[in-house]
């Protein structure tokens, strides 16, 4: 698998859901200082409008610190503002037509969930990371599949 992170290690850190966009800006000032690998705009609780002012708010202090910014779930608002990729759920597109639409410099990262045939599916196309879990109980995502730890060595080997 391909990867344009550039082996960009470090946290890779997800916005939580917030309806207000200057306690979300306040709240990740001081963890974008700290130079986090990745950060990624997740709000699923947000309509398009507030999600498209929230990630374009979000992507220039990104921009400001050198942290690239991922949206998740929605290729085309990362496409309509600029973000340098997406995270892609199992129903939000097909990578490889979501590559088409990004271009060849878009990071895109593909939730696996505690699938190792899905990631080595995924693996074998044109994306740059891969992600499982949950691995714990999240307050956030319920009813998110878990994923056992040994499926984390099985699908390094």
């Amino acid at each position: 698998m391909p990867s344009r992170l550039n082996n960009r290690r470090g946290v890779y850190l997800i916005t939580p859901d917030s309806p207000d966009t200057g306690q979300l800006l306040e709240r990740l000032a001081p963890l974008l200082k700290a130079g986090p690998a990745l950060l990624q705009y997740r709000n699923k609780g947000a309509d398009r409008a507030l999600r498209e002012t929230q990630a374009s708010a979000v992507l220039a202090c990104c921009r400001a610190h050198g942290i690239p910014l991922l949206i998740n779930d929605d290729w085309a608002l990362a496409k309509a503002i600029g973000a340098d990729g997406v995270h892609l759920g199992q129903s939000d597109g097909n990578p490889e037509s979501v590559r088409a639409a990004l271009g060849p410099k878009a990071l895109i990262g593909v939730s696996c969930y505690n699938n190792l045939p899905r990631a080595r599916q995924m693996a074998a196309l044109d994306i740059d990371y891969l992600a499982f879990g949950a691995v714990f109980a999240s307050s956030t995502k319920p009813d998110a599949v878990r994923a056992d730890l040994s499926l984390f060595a099985d699908a390094h080997a």
